[in-house]
């Protein structure tokens, strides 16, 4: 899965000459924690929701403060943003904008192409992408599978879900084949779950980790 699939894309900006007041505004009403800062169609900085509480006049005491700022009607957006902004282009996949925000502790990356604003991802885009290829979007059945003998069981496995007609249910399988994993997780939905336990089992292979799982409801 690439930047491009989970990004907003044409997000809302900021000018660096706005005033703190307008960044807020933006945030509260869009509910977003981030804004590009635009100048003359170029990438200048990030402001963050962090940016406006550490400028918030008097200094807050605590989290449920922080609905009613009050900011210095002084500075501007360029006073607290940040400059040196690390970037991903839509092209990039959503494991490499996961792995910069990781090493760099920050909550999102704008997406630049050709040095144009396109689009930003966030934590929680990449949250969200991890549900979808996890499957943790569908009701069904979950369990692992142990590969031992790597390819030849991945293999076997494939041969035993294609005998079980998967074209007709849902099918999310995710595998791992290094030094230290062997195995393959998946998510299969309208199958019952012994059903597919049992066919599995039949087929020499060890499924573990069986559950049933239904999506939490959207709150």
């Amino acid at each position: 899965m690439l930047v491009q699939d989970v990004m907003t894309a044409n997000p809302v900006t900021v000018s660096p000459q706005a005033p703190l007041q307008e960044a807020l505004e933006q945030m509260q009403g869009l509910r977003v924690r981030h804004l590009p800062v635009v100048q003359e169609n170029r990438l200048v900085g990030v402001v963050t929701w962090t940016d406006l509480l550490r400028a918030a006049l008097p200094p807050l005491v605590s989290a449920e403060m922080s609905r009613s700022l009050s900011l210095p009607q002084d500075l501007k957006i360029s006073d607290v943003m940040t400059r040196e902004v690390i970037t991903v282009s839509p092209g990039d996949t959503v494991e490499e904008a996961a792995t910069l925000m990781r090493r760099h502790r920050i909550g999102c990356l704008p997406v630049l192409d050709r040095e144009q604003l396109v689009g930003i991802v966030t934590k929680s885009d990449l949250f969200d992408a991890l549900v979808y290829l996890r499957g943790g979007d569908l009701e069904g059945v979950r369990l692992s599978v142990a590969l031992p003998a790597g390819l030849e069981d991945l293999s076997r496995l494939v041969h035993a879900l294609r005998t079980l007609e998967p074209d007709r249910w849902g099918l999310v399988l995710s595998v791992r084949l290094d030094g230290v994993i062997k195995r393959a997780d998946l998510c299969a939905t309208n199958v019952p779950p012994l059903v597919l336990a049992e066919h599995l089992a039949a087929a020499g292979l060890h499924p573990f980790h069986l559950r049933f799982r239904v999506p939490s409801k959207s709150r």
